[in-house]
């Protein structure tokens, strides 16, 4: 099996400085990771595939990863290395009617063809998050399992959280927001899990995630809950993902990867949807079969590929189409981390 490591050595430099740790550091990844053929690839250098360099465009990048597997042959694994300055994220049109001009998405990178809905290959991406050690950090983690799970869901989705929450967790010991909140948060109960999953409200400038009881928007989560967190995140709050122009000081996404026990996080990086109550859809929907695909064993790239597809399954078979919600829960989903680990 073939992956793709792909950056920019310019614009990475810019963010993180000498680039020669990752360098090496990638070397110890391929051979930790025989089973697959990695080739690591600047676009804006010459290659191994005498390719010619692209711009910091996302549609020439995804050109340059084309070309790559044009002669190369098929790619099964695309790792994005760096933030949306260094490899930016594709802006798609919104197909819902709300307030994000733009859907923020990797999906692109994840098609061979111009229908950029359902992925074709696992895409994953390790932001920068302006550290080099951040990134060299997030190619150096296993997984120890716990067979214990947290979860965290607003008062007014508990009923969606719970069957959701149901495929890796006691429904009995959900966190609910309002009664729980930052402040009476303890962060050890993020300690020795294999998921931790979270419904609430999240903000494109704010660092928290909230809760909701009626008209109350309690502080549900801040960074600064998190110390000692483990396992794998699947967030459902709206702009749970987006990581552009911050850090883990003010995106708990980044927070999370700093530590170094959680081994990837899935998230949104635009307005969510999903219902107040089951049946499952939208961004519940996508967490479910991610959840239900890593318990299986398969690998957090290939869970998340196979979640997008069954869901995209899923959603034609229950109402005929993909409406606006499943177009864009489709596109804002995204994957931080080595897509290559497995938790069980």
């Amino acid at each position: 099996m073939r992956m793709l490591i792909l950056s920019s050595k310019s614009l990475l430099q810019k963010e993180v400085g000498d680039l020669k740790p990752l360098v090496e550091e990638i070397e110890r990844y391929k051979k930790r990771n025989k089973n697959y053929e990695i080739k690591f690839v600047f676009f804006d250098e010459d290659n191994i595939f005498s390719i010619k360099p692209a711009k910091k465009k996302p549609k020439e990048i995804r050109g340059f990863i084309n070309q790559i597997e044009k002669k190369w042959g098929n790619i099964q694994t695309v790792l994005i290395i760096g933030g949306d300055r260094v490899v930016p994220f594709y802006r798609l049109p919104n197909p819902c009617d709300d307030d994000d001009a733009s859907v923020l998405s990797d999906n692109p990178y994840a098609s061979r063809d111009d229908d950029f809905l359902i992925p074709e290959r696992v895409c994953a991406r390790i932001p920068d998050n302006k550290r080099i050690d951040f990134i060299i950090k997030q190619l150096n983690k296993s997984f120890i399992r716990f067979d214990k799970s947290f979860g965290m869901s607003a008062a007014v989705w508990r009923e969606a959280s719970k069957n959701v929450y149901k495929q890796i967790g006691d429904i009995k010991e959900l966190k609910i927001s309002p009664p729980t909140t930052s402040e009476n948060f303890n962060s050890d109960w993020l300690e020795n899990k294999d998921f931790l999953y979270f419904n609430l409200h999240g903000s494109a400038v704010s660092e928290n995630w909230y809760g909701q009881q009626g008209n109350e928007y309690p502080v549900a989560l801040k960074p600064s809950n998190i110390s000692s967190a483990t396992g794998f995140v699947a967030s459902e709050a709206c702009y749970g993902a987006y990581i552009v122009n911050k850090t883990e000081k003010n995106a708990l996404s980044l927070k999370f990867l700093d530590q170094k026990d959680i081994i990837g996080f899935c998230g949104s990086t635009t307005i969510a949807y999903g219902p107040p109550a089951p049946p499952s859809g939208e961004a519940d929907l996508i967490v479910k079969y991610l959840f239900e695909y890593l318990k299986q064993g398969l690998s957090v790239g290939e869970a998340f590929k196979n979640a997008k597809v069954d869901f995209a399954r899923k959603m034609v078979r229950r109402h005929g189409f993909l409406d606006d919600d499943d177009q864009k829960t489709l596109l804002q989903f995204v994957l931080y981390g080595d897509p290559l680990l497995k938790l069980f």
